[in-house]
């Protein structure tokens, strides 16, 4: 198994990721913060938890910071290699995974791993051309999601015909396609398939979709940012979800 270090900054995402139980390797904290309740229950943890902890100067938090709101704390954190798709579809009783055609810009896969995380998602699943692996950037972006979301790329339709052997549904997001996504119904297990940036589904993918779910927009609109999309559509499953359980 190997692991990739991603930077985590930010009091509540360094705190979170402490109360987590994933392996941090250091912490810096700007000495101008040491005061601040956050920072206090933050330098505990790391205490209680044998994690390095590093008093710097503020200007050191600045320079190393990419976000340029780390809040006078960074945390070093160690991401293991993502589960396999295989071992997700047999632990898991309702997959609910996402899989994109093509992603070329880091800071959409970072949105959308933050609305992934939030929503409950088991896997994203990309290709391995473009935007596949978890960068500094993504890591940014997805203000900590990166650390909690498995994002594995492998080829789509290896991971689609996988999915459909498992009986998973396979849920095609595309203009004009198919109904309405809030008349659609969105729960139990779940493959949404997206297209990208700039491109829709293709048509190899398009044969592997059981469904087709759409979002209505005003007609000079020609599509939406594809993580807005993804939060659009995600965020109504689980709409739905909690809906049945009431």
């Amino acid at each position: 198994m190997t692991s990739q270090i991603i930077t985590l900054e930010g009091r509540n995402t360094v705190h979170d990721a402490l109360t987590s139980g994933r392996v941090i390797r250091s912490i810096l904290i700007s000495t101008t913060t040491l005061k601040d309740p956050k920072i206090k229950t933050i330098a505990s943890l790391a205490g209680k938890h044998d994690v390095r902890l590093e008093k710097v100067r503020p200007d050191q938090i600045d320079h190393i910071s990419e976000s340029g709101n780390a809040q006078g704390v960074i945390a070093y954190l160690e991401l293991p290699e993502p589960p396999s798709l295989d071992e997700i579809l047999k632990t898991k009783t309702h997959p609910f995974l996402l899989l994109f055609n093509s992603l070329d810009y880091e800071q959409n896969l970072g949105a959308l791993m933050r609305s992934a995380w939030a929503a409950g998602v088991d896997a994203v699943i990309v290709p391995n051309t473009g935007v596949h692996e978890i960068t500094p950037v993504v890591a940014k972006v997805s203000q900590g999601a990166a650390a909690y979301v498995p994002l594995i790329s492998m080829s789509l339709f290896q991971a689609l015909t996988k999915i459909k052997d498992q009986a998973v549904p396979v849920v095609g997001v595309e203009v004009g396609l198919g109904q309405d996504y809030t008349k659609q119904n969105l729960t139990g297990p779940v493959a949404f398939v997206f297209g990208g940036e700039a491109a829709s589904l293709s048509e190899p993918l398009k044969k592997y979709c059981d469904l087709f779910v759409h979002i209505p927009m005003v007609k000079k609109a020609a599509s939406l940012n594809v993580s807005v999309a993804t939060a659009l559509i995600i965020f109504e499953k689980t709409r739905q979800e909690r809906n049945v359980l009431n």
